[in-house]
């Protein structure tokens, strides 16, 4: 769920402001969103562009990455809640307009550190057992805990199927020093990021960008980046324990989402 590297030559295109590009879970199996209420997909006009997570009705976080070069100006983005496949019709009540946006403070492109960001949104979305949100967890989920990742990205390295449906798929964290080893020829693991990676090569892929890792049901990071889908190495997510992005998040909410409908 991820901008996963193809060879993350792909995270610098969406730098660029080439936002159409996907990625999605290796290893995962189709899930209704209805079981995951608090689910949306992030939009340029009708383009898929990355996952997200409401965490107040008129608030998504997602990664920093996926607004591209686009900073606070995301008026032309759009996010559209409960809907399975990514061709499927969505009645106007599910999808809402971007506002504005706020990227941390910390985040760094060229090392993808803190890949954070959270979009308010023009109008709140009604919450009810169909769409809802979903409480940020801060806790630091313990070593080799197993966790779930969602998102309508690319099941493979090849090909992008446009009409993607829902995947979800469950990973375990791996230890920093050993993400760190296997990773930073890339960029080094910093505190702002975790890695995780499932049996059988199980990860999250092109277009799970954005998109949260659940422990117990509860977001504590988003997908950020890894190397290629399905290759044996973990994928990388900011990290929401760590006192950068847990400042940030808590801050924001308090300022910008906490607002009734």
């Amino acid at each position: 769920m991820w901008l996963k590297l193809i060879t993350w030559l792909t995270l610098l295109q969406l730098l660029a402001g080439a936002l159409s590009q996907e990625f999605k879970i290796f290893g995962g199996k189709t899930e209704s969103v209805r079981n995951y209420p608090f689910l949306v997909n992030l939009r340029q006009g009708s383009k898929f562009a990355c996952g997200g997570a409401l965490i107040a009705p008129s608030c998504v976080v997602t990664a920093a990455h996926c607004l591209g070069d686009r900073g606070e100006n995301v008026n032309e983005l759009y996010v559209n809640a409960q809907q399975d496949c990514l061709n499927g019709s969505i009645p106007d009540a599910y999808v809402r307009q971007a506002w504005y946006a706020c990227v941390a403070p910390q985040y760094k492109p060229s090392e993808f550190d803190a890949d954070l960001a959270v979009i308010k949104l023009r109008q709140p979305f009604y919450t009810s057992d169909i769409i809802n949100t979903i409480a940020v967890d801060f806790n630091e989920p313990p070593e080799g805990a197993s966790m779930r990742i969602v998102g309508w990205g690319m099941t493979s390295d090849v090909g992008q199927d446009l009409g993607q449906c829902l995947q979800s798929a469950d990973v375990s964290v791996v230890p920093r020093d050993q993400c760190n080893r296997q990773m930073s020829f890339i960029s080094p693991i910093t505190n702002n990021m975790f890695c995780a990676l499932g049996p059988n090569k199980i990860d999250s892929c092109s277009g799970d960008s954005g998109g949260p890792i659940l422990y117990k049901g509860r977001p504590v990071g988003v997908v950020s980046w890894g190397n290629h889908c399905g290759s044996g190495l973990p994928g990388v997510y900011t990290r929401f324990s760590s006192s950068a992005m847990m400042w940030f998040l808590q801050n924001f909410i308090e300022t910008h989402c906490l607002d009734k409908i």
